[in-house]
């Protein structure tokens, strides 16, 4: 039981260093040195001498201030030595002499733990909750209310339940209990008895507790229900914080999808959502607290890439499937067979895009102008890599740092590249027999012939007026905010290539503003708005009525890719399991939706990224 024996462990650490500081000042040198000896022993494991000195200070000088801390460590001392009964002596004596004491709520703990060795588990539980009831330390609160919380859902018979209940004689003791049992029932799909539990919270205990108030909540989240007995899938998304707008628009789309679904199928979806706030600590916190609900078949989020890695590595070890909509960090998929990426991965995207450019485009020769950042190096690196794999070659390639206004030294540095390798290309159809050094300084020679003959002009060798044809592509991509600033820039450095793009070139109306420059761009996306589609404008309209706002891309991708899970549902589905689910998804054949298709098999990522064509104002699908 990893939940006990960590709280107990942390415990005893805890309580060895604190006992040492609250009573020295006001206890003799004598008594303070037998105390020291005895913790000295018990932390070197050497247990007997540490119960001799303990026991000597009790025997010896009862009315020593440093007698509290001498029957709390020998009752440790005991329980190390698995001497349990006689551990727990000391502790009952402990809360007979000494009720005031503030070592009140580590005994209790202790003693909860000593019954435990003993198998007498309510009673375990019972002094538990004492101890988080009289202890001033909110750690050894929570300690002491995670082994009850424990307990009560995996050790405990319905007799030892009742028995718990009629035990709990104040109003703390009682609302820790029912509510413990009514997570019990609820979490093992008996949410009329988790219902009843609660309202003995509810109804019949003081309600300006926190207790209180978390059973008022659950019972909200039990009635808010469907259907008794539904599929449960949670949703782990950012619905507060820095990405809250993503969240909240995936989870609109995925209410719609799953209000469809149940309107048609026998088989009704329980959405259960939590909230991580955009906070790695939280999202790591909540999807612990769902693998524990084992009525929980999958968990659609988180949307970050660090969030999905520690989330995908939690997964693997509870078999919890656990559906990504929108992280593209490469190599995610290893991390965990229990994780599904549904947005293609971002060197899936490269390698796409690099084999559309050899094998459609047929480009041999193409330079790259990218960002420095780690998905944009990524890309970059996949891309190019592709691309020689297949026999072409990058011969020139730029970065910029986020937040660039001006691109002038990067393009200039492509222009001369492509000069120098046009030039060279004019040389070897020439004479084929010319070596590089050779080349070079005829290049050279040229240079300075040019620059000669341009001396009484405004010209310069590298000017935007001279066109560069030496490459068959532009590989660029780039910020969404930086679309307007590099169009322009791009047409101004007139390196006439294909120019391809990545997801963020994906912006009608900054396209439409910068078509006379960028006419012919390839880019990839995870999706494509067809706006003349019945199935968009159904949506659309549908999406206004219900929410009164118009769906953009991150509700598109709600609906689509919560559909893309709901289509290995069926009316057969009642009994769905985890494993089921994760090996009907990975069988599923191609899903289209209304703005990104899927399609994971047995890579477990989605590999239908989508290639478009900006030509003459319209976005064109290439695939």
């Amino acid at each position: 039981m990893k939940w006990f024996k960590s709280t107990a462990f942390a415990v005893i650490i805890g309580l060895i260093f604190s006992i040492q500081f609250t009573t020295a000042q006001t206890a003799s040198q004598r008594e303070w040195t037998i105390f020291e000896k005895g913790v000295s022993d018990y932390k070197q494991g050497h247990y007997e001498k540490a119960a001799e000195n303990f026991q000597l200070v009790i025997s010896k000088l009862p009315n020593s201030p440093l007698i509290t801390a001498n029957y709390l460590m020998l009752a440790k001392t005991l329980y190390k030595q698995k001497q349990y009964v006689k551990s727990a002596d000391i502790c009952n004596e402990f809360v007979k002499k000494f009720p005031a004491s503030s070592y009140l709520g580590n005994v209790y703990f202790l003693l909860g733990n000593n019954y435990y060795r003993l198998d007498r588990n309510t009673t375990a539980v019972m002094n538990w909750i004492k101890a988080a009831e009289s202890s001033t330390d909110p750690k050894l609160e929570k300690m002491a209310l995670t082994n009850v919380e424990g307990m009560i859902a995996y050790h405990l018979d319905e007799d030892d339940l009742t028995l718990l209940k009629n035990e709990a004689d104040n109003d703390f003791a009682k609302q820790i209990v029912h509510y413990n049992i009514a997570q019990r029932y609820y979490q093992s799909g008996k949410p009329s008895k988790a219902i009843e539990e609660l309202n003995a919270i509810i109804n019949k205990t003081d309600k300006e507790t926190y207790h209180h108030d978390r059973a008022v909540k659950l019972l909200a989240r039990i009635e808010n229900r469907p259907l008794e007995g539904g599929i449960r899938i949670a949703a782990l998304l950012p619905l507060s914080g820095s990405n809250q707008d993503v969240g909240r628009s995936l989870l609109d789309g995925v209410k719609l999808a799953i209000k469809d679904f149940n309107a048609i199928n026998s088989a009704k979806i329980d959405l259960v959502v939590y909230d991580y706030e955009t906070r790695l600590s939280t999202a790591v916190e909540k999807i612990k607290e769902i693998a524990e609900d084992e009525s929980i078949v999958a968990v659609y989020g988180p949307v970050e890439n660090d969030a999905v890695t520690a989330c995908a590595a939690i997964s693997e070890y509870e078999e919890l499937p656990v559906f990504s909509p929108t992280a593209s960090g490469a190599n995610l998929t290893t991390l965990s067979s229990y994780f599904i990426q549904l947005a293609p991965p971002v060197d899936a995207r490269a390698n796409i895009l690099a084999k559309y450019a050899i094998d459609s485009l047929k480009l041999k020769r193409v330079a790259t102008l990218s960002p420095i950042e780690d998905y944009f190096t990524t890309l970059t690196k996949e891309f190019c890599e592709t691309f020689k794999e297949n026999g072409a070659d990058i011969p020139v390639q730029q970065w910029y740092y986020p937040g660039d206004q001006d691109f002038k030294l990067q393009f200039k540095a492509i222009k001369r590249h492509g000069l120098r390798i046009s030039f060279a290309d004019s040389l070897s159809k020439k004479d084929s027999t010319l070596i590089q050094a050779q080349i070079d300084s005829l290049y050279y020679t040229q240079l300075k012939h040019e620059q000669f003959l341009l001396r009484d002009t405004n010209m310069e060798v590298d000017s935007a007026d001279i066109p560069v044809y030496a490459f068959d592509g532009l590989f660029m991509p780039i910020y969404q905010d930086d679309l307007s600033s590099l169009a322009s820039q791009y047409a101004y450095w007139n390196i006439q290539a294909q120019l391809l793009g990545n997801e963020d070139w994906y912006n009608p109306e900054e396209l439409k503003k910068n078509k006379n420059y960028i006419n012919g761009l390839i880019f990839l996306s995870d999706g494509y708005l067809n706006e003349e589609s019945w199935d968009y404008r159904q949506f659309r309209n549908r999406f206004r009525v219900e929410l009164n706002k118009t769906p953009e891309r991150f509700e598109f991708l709600g609906f689509d890719s919560f559909n893309f899970i709901l289509s290995v549902i069926d009316n057969k589905s009642l009994e769905l399991s985890r494993r089921d689910i994760l090996r009907s998804i990975q069988n599923r054949a191609l899903y289209k939706g209304i703005y990104s298709n899927y399609f994971v098999g047995k890579k477990r990522y989605n590999n239908a990224v989508r290639l478009l064509k900006y030509v003459y104002g319209q976005i064109i699908p290439l695939n």
